[in-house]
């Protein structure tokens, strides 16, 4: 798709990466360079690799030594609010790494780069991420490192950065264009109009979080809802929401006036509200005081996401409709 070669380049001119950077070669992503058998295995190999890894990072309890430093500006309360969900326990004896990597997988640890699509975003106390963002960070870091080291390769993740907005994720792993997408996407989301669990590989859940709601607690509306149930049942009420939960937000409150705000959404939306442009803002931090916003009221709805690492899977296409203008959808080759 021409447009995905033109806000890479942009995004890379943007961040100052080089031709050493997000085009890293080649890793044998691509049909024409492999078989399918070793296509397919080559990618698999990599999921495995990233849930071993994984295991073995939350088995050392590394992970709650990281949640102690974060967010930056109140260092530990992240222990308080994201979740680990417990889709792979931390048994390392259940699992082991390739032996034998093939096709991308060799290819990544040949090359000693991994290339991951990201997005470029603000990351100030005014953007939700900001709040969960150093926490996957450094988890990817230790996990990419110890494979790296099991075999014995130092191994760079070399960002291919993309826009705020919605991403073509999808079509930029199918294309070769990057190797994993990063923890951005949760996993009961879609991208290019096709759920992410259908097209897409899946690691282990990095991180989690519980979706909420904040009202301003001197509002009327704060006297009349104290529970998802009452916010599920006034589609009057205008949610403003970030990123981290908007898919979330406009899947089950079909009937309710879901506005997103991608860059430096806290700011935006408390504006918002101010302004009487909405009611309440969704985001995943369970009290707003967190971002040293005070005045609001939070609700729970009970709801968790939470974000893998991405791979391609076989058997997926996103056909360019020849507008450059439009992220293209992807669909299943042979649907069930």
């Amino acid at each position: 798709m021409n447009r995905l070669c033109i806000w890479t380049l942009a995004a890379m001119l943007l961040a100052g990466v080089t031709s050493n950077g997000a085009f890293a070669g080649s890793h044998g992503n691509g049909s024409e360079n492999s078989s399918d058998d070793e296509l397919a295995r080559g990618r698999a190999q990599l999921i495995r690799a990233f849930d071993t890894a994984f295991i073995n990072f939350i088995a050392s309890g590394r992970d709650r030594e990281i949640l102690k430093t974060e967010p930056p500006n109140r260092p530990g309360a992240a222990a308080g609010y994201a979740l680990r969900l417990a889709d792979c326990l931390p048994a390392p004896e259940l699992t082991s790494y390739p032996e034998e990597p093939v096709g991308m997988c060799k290819d990544i640890l040949d090359s000693g780069k991994i290339r991951e699509v990201m997005q470029n975003a603000t990351n100030t106390p005014e953007d939700t991420s900001f709040y969960f963002s150093g926490i996957t960070r450094k988890t990817l870091a230790a996990i990419v490192k110890d494979i790296g080291d099991y075999y014995g390769v130092e191994l760079e993740i070399v960002k291919v950065p993309m826009p705020p907005g919605k991403l073509p994720g999808t079509s930029m792993l199918l294309d070769d264009e990057a190797d994993f997408v990063g923890p951005l996407n949760a996993t009961g989301g879609k991208t290019q109009q096709i759920r992410r669990r259908a097209s897409r590989r899946f690691t282990c859940t990095l991180s989690g979080s519980i979706q909420h709601i904040h009202i301003p607690a001197d509002s009327k509306l704060a006297a009349e809802i104290n529970t998802w149930d009452d916010v599920l049942a006034r589609t009057d009420v205008h949610i403003c929401s970030g990123p981290l939960s908007t898919q979330t937000m406009r899947a089950f409150l079909p009937e309710h006036k879901v506005t997103t705000r991608y860059v430096k959404d806290l700011g935006s939306c408390i504006r918002d509200v101010e302004n009487g442009k909405a009611d309440a803002i969704a985001n995943p931090l369970p009290d707003l005081s967190i971002a040293d916003i005070d005045g609001y009221k939070s609700i729970s709805t009970m709801l968790v996401t939470g974000v893998p690492l991405w791979v391609a899977l076989e058997g997926i296409v996103c056909p360019d409709d020849g507008d450059p203008d439009t992220v293209d959808p992807c669909v299943e080759v042979n649907p069930l």
